[in-house]
Parts: structure tokens; C-alpha cells; sequence
């Protein structure tokens, strides 16, 4: 496994949130469908998933992926946590960044919420540089998600209230300092651009918001 710790440069913590009014489905039915299908809630044109033969649930413990991207881009991941209500997964060695990631979906407030939350580093100096000075890697990674979460809405039969939430953080490397966990509330959105996701006014110094609004009601 490639950790936080054997990563490069500052740790990154994103949280990616999605409300859905009217789904048809419930926070366990979305997650089993996501495990059986994981490669349809990417964006296709320009990710591909590949994994072994899986069981008739579909992802679990020790399952592994390679998600596939134009570019230095790979990404080999392994399934370390499988609940009803979430999938979680840790970066193995080769992957551009270090950390783990985790899907999950709740009921709350009569709508449905689904999160995919990342605490990683860059796996070496180039991710750091493409990532913190170029943003390459960041764009790469936020259009992927954000359009993750809008295959996530649609998947389950329901419409984004507000579009997908995001905050980042960009903390000092792991060991170094504690982290304060984020607060449960949804964060407020900062910047707003019509379908497409841009770094909030404080950028990558603190905590940076902003909000992707859905194009004509098309999730992916």
C-alpha cells in the first residue's frame, strides 16, 4: 500500500458532496450498485476501469482496481473497507498520490447525501509540482469526482439540490501537526461557475469552496 506518509509535500483534504432530492433508492442500494458497477460513475471519454473477476456483490476487502487515465495518470487502488453504506479504498504503489479515499451515502433531511472524501499527498515530487504549481493533476482529479457525485445523483433516480459541494484543505504533512476533522454541516459554496468547478478564493491556502452546478440536468 502507498500511505499518506510515503507520499510527497503537503496533505490534501477534499470532501465532495452531493444532496438529491427524489431519489428512488436508498443509501445502501446506491452503494451496492456503485461496487458492481464503479466504471459506470466515471466519466468514460477519458477514464477506464479495470478489475479482476468479482463477486456477485461486487467490490470487497482486498479487491483490486486500476483506474486508467490519459497520461502518467494510473491509478491502482485496493478495496480495504466495505460497509452498506460505504467503500472505502487506499492507493497502492505507482498511483500518483498516497492516501485513501472513501465513498459514502446517509439519509438526511428527507434527501439523500452522497460523499466521496480523499486525504492523500502526492506520490512524488513531479504529482507535487503538477499538482501544486502547475494544478494539472487537481483539475484532473476535480473534474473526475465532481462528475462522479452528478453520476451518483442520477443513478439513483433523483436531482442535485444546489450541485456538488467542495472543500479542499491543504494541511502540512502528515505527522507533523494534528488535523481537526471537518465539520458534519455542508460547507457554504464560495464561486460559482455555470457546469464547470473552480478553486475558491483562498486557493490552496486554507480551506477553499466552491460549488459545480449540473448542466441541463445531465449527470454525467
Amino acid at each position: 500500500m502507498q500511505l499518506a506518509q510515503d507520499g510527497f509535500g503537503p496533505l490534501y483534504h477534499r470532501l465532495f458532496r452531493v444532496r438529491i432530492a427524489g431519489a428512488d433508492t436508498d443509501p445502501a442500494r446506491l452503494i451496492t450498485w456503485m461496487c458492481r458497477d464503479f466504471k459506470h460513475f466515471v466519466p468514460s471519454e477519458v477514464v477506464d476501469i479495470h478489475t479482476g473477476d468479482l463477486r456477485d456483490h461486487g467490490l470487497d476487502v482486498a479487491d483490486e482496481l486500476l483506474v486508467e487515465m490519459p497520461g502518467p495518470w494510473n491509478g491502482p487502488v485496493k478495496v480495504v473497507r466495505r460497509e452498506p453504506d460505504r467503500l472505502q479504498l487506499v492507493t497502492l504503489r505507482g498511483h500518483m498520490e498516497a492516501g485513501q479515499i472513501q465513498f459514502r451515502a446517509r439519509e438526511e433531511d428527507g434527501l439523500l447525501v452522497f460523499e466521496i472524501e480523499l486525504w492523500a499527498c502526492p506520490g512524488n515530487r513531479l504529482v507535487h509540482f503538477l499538482y501544486s504549481h502547475l494544478r494539472v493533476a487537481k483539475e484532473i482529479q476535480l473534474n473526475m469526482w465532481v462528475r462522479f457525485c452528478l453520476a451518483a445523483a442520477k443513478a439513483s433516480g433523483g436531482r442535485p439540490v444546489g450541485g456538488v459541494h467542495i472543500c479542499t484543505r491543504r494541511l502540512p504533512p502528515p505527522g507533523s501537526t494534528p488535523v481537526r476533522p471537518l465539520p458534519a454541516a455542508a460547507p457554504r459554496a464560495a464561486d460559482t461557475v455555470g457546469g464547470a468547478a473552480r478553486p475558491g478564493a483562498d486557493g490552496d491556502t486554507g480551506t477553499g469552496r466552491h460549488r459545480a452546478r449540473l448542466r441541463r440536468g445531465n449527470g454525467r
